[in-house]
């Protein structure tokens, strides 16, 4: 028998818990990372809107897709329209942003340009929201803030003489962004001291301030009468923009007179509220049909779209897939591309638009083709509506040579399509780096290894440059898919083995994809991590450990996982080898690690180690998807801390994920037939001993039977029974039976006395 000091010391690690009584278990409800999008581009929007498209998905909403097919048939985007999609895009996927609104930031450069040109003025409170009878409005957007904190500084410098003008500027702007709705009086004799220059600029200033707070307070006539005033002032730098604000003005009248919600009344009656949407058309169309005003007819079209979707959505809907493909409509298109839709409409009716212009109505076809899912990869015969989407746009391309129907026609394709040779051909002559040219690049290899085309499959994989992808983690993890089925060797197979986080939503304004691969945040999708599982043999999941290019966070997170894989299925090697490798990196560890690496006999080193991983809750044996409690490189992370709807132990799946998915592909072709061998039993093995609460029980059961006289033999069994307080399984058959062991022979022991109850 153990010396019981040794014995103690060498479970000091995972000291014993105080116990608690139970609480219920549960997941971790916390938003999670994602690997890839589905219905929008990789943020921060930047490349998809300067043409640089990844890999288009056919899950995309349709107006990305729409601005996937103008790029593509070479119809320019100016910067300035490109910067408003990237704001519009970035507002239409709150998810990034962790309720963070673009106001808020836009209310932060204000903040910072106000302290910075007078420092010495108090802080004042910014009033974003206003009451609209039952409901709650945006008082303030952020193009409001962000020109004041243009103007702010602007002003700074043309009235760097003249402090007082400034402060009496900047006061008055609080007020606009307060609740003031009249600017303030100057001081006696403050303007008569001041140039004819500053006179009139000032005058400008307070005249567009005093508009913009008659605004905000809801006086809209007034507001309105303001800013027609101000559009007739030559010397006003506001002229040209005060016409497109009197039709603004207009419109917000006419919303604020609609219905709060369902149940609620309208604030006027049908007919008013007609009225001021009409004058509000009236307005808007009186700035775009003025050729002067064209600096302004982007926004102009994105009020014109609010009012049309208002009084006549199926019209507006269909003239909107000619709008999107004109040049040069600013702001206009990033709102109009949001509501490009061919889905049913309101009432459930399809969607038709006869009489579209050629290039519009080439559009409609294309993105209801692009909707149709396609068939699964289980074999199964391809159904009517993925078979006329590829039929059709195989048809197109041959026709048109449009680049679009080529991509629809490559995601489309089933790799044994008698077509799809010639396809390949085709996408073979489009340059990676075109609009088109990742898509078709990407699928082109995807398909040839479908087809078992091996050695071309990676000479087109090998000719996509790495620098292309450094900013779209989606398509960067796509390709690393393709990497890891096309390997030549374990070293590039595992190198491809994590993919890269693509957001987070728990996360703000956090732009992961511009970091470098190796301090990215890393991790493993659920098909990702049951792929490796089922096919990668514990030495291999060891080697993989050690390559560069892993994030700290994965690293430490794999680097338990293969300690306790090799644990539970019994892989002596590799246990010993990865507990030296720990020991070196996890220093509250380390007597324990090498203490197991010490033990004379297999059975003695898998017993402690297994000892050991029932006092981690943070440690488990199964690769974890997603984002994981032990992803944490924090040296004070609390490794023996078992959590409240967090991950404890590991979780035993249904008999179902045995077996590959349909379309999984197989096994690596790097793998020998030997490793293949050992990875089958390997993760038979993993199944077999099940959820970490029932392997627990077991092995403290077991031993204690075989081992009376152990007194590791109490902890184990201890340990195994709070394993199921928040484990996988409360009170599970497993578990009462290593409580009732512990009582009926242990009952003296303080392990029995901490473990009142099974839980």
């Amino acid at each position: 028998m153990k010396n019981a000091r040794t014995v103690l010391g060498l479970v000091g690690l995972a000291v014993l818990l105080p116990p608690i009584i139970a609480d219920a278990c549960g997941p971790d409800f916390g938003p999670g990372p994602r690997f890839q999008v589905s219905d929008n581009p990789d943020r921060p929007f930047d490349s998809f809107a300067a043409g640089r498209l990844g890999v288009i998905r056919r899950t995309y909403d349709q107006g990305y897709l729409a601005y996937a097919w103008r790029t593509m048939m070479g119809i320019p985007t100016t910067a300035d329209e490109q910067k408003h999609l990237v704001t519009g895009w970035r507002l239409a996927e709150p998810h990034y942003y962790a309720g963070w609104s673009d106001a808020e930031w836009a209310s932060q450069q204000w903040s910072a340009a106000r302290k910075e040109v007078v420092p010495a003025l108090e802080t004042r409170e910014l009033k974003f929201m206003g009451d609209n009878g039952y409901a709650q409005y945006s008082r303030i957007h952020s193009d409001a803030f962000l020109h004041a904190a243009s103007t702010a500084r602007a002003l700074a410098r043309e009235w760097k003489q003249r402090p007082a003008l400034l402060t009496e500027w900047v006061e008055n702007q609080d007020q606009v962004f307060g609740e003031g709705c009249t600017p303030s009086d100057p001081e006696p004799g403050f303007v008569e001291a001041l140039t004819p220059r500053e006179k009139a600029r000032r005058q400008a200033e307070r005249d567009y301030q005093a508009a913009a707070m008659l605004l905000y307070c809801g006086n809209f006539d007034a507001a309105a009468q303001a800013f027609q005033a101000i559009s007739g002032s030559a010397e006003s730098p506001y002229r040209v923009l005060a016409v497109y604000l009197v039709a603004r003005t207009r419109l917000r009248q006419a919303l604020f007179g609609l219905p709060d919600g369902e149940g609620y009344p309208p604030s006027v009656d049908e007919a008013t509220t007609l009225a001021r949407f009409t004058r509000a058309e009236e307005a808007i169309q009186k700035v775009l049909a003025d050729p002067k005003l064209r600096e302004v007819h982007g926004p102009a079209r994105r009020l014109l779209s609010v009012v049309r979707w208002r009084f006549s959505p199926g019209t507006w809907r269909c003239e909107l897939f000619s709008r999107v493909l004109e040049k040069g409509t600013g702001s206009a298109l990033q709102s109009e591309l949001a509501g490009i839709s061919t889905g049913p409409a309101v009432d459930g009716a399809e969607v038709t638009c006869p009489g579209l212009k050629p290039r519009a109505a080439e559009l409609f076809e294309w993105l209801q083709l692009m909707s149709i899912p396609p068939n699964g990869d289980d074999g199964a015969p391809m159904g009517p509506g993925p078979a006329k989407a590829f039929e059709t746009a195989v048809a197109r391309w041959k026709k048109t040579a449009h680049t679009p129907w080529l991509v629809l026609a490559l995601l489309a394709a089933r790799a044994d399509a008698p077509e799809v040779p010639a396809l390949l051909a085709d996408a073979a002559k489009v340059p990676v780096d075109a609009p088109a040219g990742m898509t078709l690049a990407w699928r082109s290899v995807q398909l040839l290894r479908e087809r078992g085309q091996l050695a071309e499959a990676r000479a087109r994989l090998d000719a996509i440059p790495l620098t292309l992808v450094r900013d779209q983690a989606s398509t960067d993890n796509l390709l690393r898919e393709e990497r890891l089925h096309l390997a030549n060797s374990w070293d590039e197979a595992l190198r491809n083995a994590a993919q890269l986080v693509v957001d987070e939503e728990s996360t703000p304004h956090q732009d992961w994809n511009a970091q470098a691969p190796e301090t990215a945040p890393m991790g493993l999708s659920s098909e990702r991590a049951r792929y490796l599982e089922s096919h990668v043999p514990t030495r291999r999941l060891r080697e993989w450990v050690a390559l560069p290019g892993l994030s700290p966070a994965l690293r430490r997170q794999l680097s338990w996982a293969v300690f306790a894989r090799a644990a539970v299925v019994g892989d002596d090697a590799n246990l010993k080898a990865q507990a030296l490798a720990l020991a070196e990196a996890e220093p509250k560890a380390r007597a324990e690690l090498l203490a197991i690496v010490g033990r004379p006999t297999l059975e003695e080193r898998l017993f402690d180690a297994r000892l050991l991983l029932m006092g981690l809750p943070a440690v488990s044996a199964r690769l974890q998807p997603g984002r994981d409690r032990l992803a944490d490189v924090a040296p004070a992370l609390d490794l023996t801390e078992d959590l409240s709807w967090f991950r404890n132990g590991w979780c035993m799946p249904g008999p179902e994920y045995l077996a590959d998915p349909p379309g999984t592909p197989g096994p690596l072709p790097v793998a020998s037939p030997e490793e293949q061998a050992d990875a089958t039993a390997e993760w038979k093995a993993l199944n077999v001993a099940g959820s970490s609460v029932a392997f627990f029980s077991n092995v403290a059961l077991d031993w204690a039977k075989a081992h009376p006289e152990d007194p590791r033999s109490p902890i184990a069994l201890f340990r195994a029974v709070r394993s199921s307080k928040r484990g996988c399984g409360q009170n599970t058959p497993e578990a009462k039976k290593a409580f009732s062991w512990l009582h009926k022979r242990y009952g003296k022991t303080e392990w029995a006395r901490k473990t009142p109850y099974v839980y």
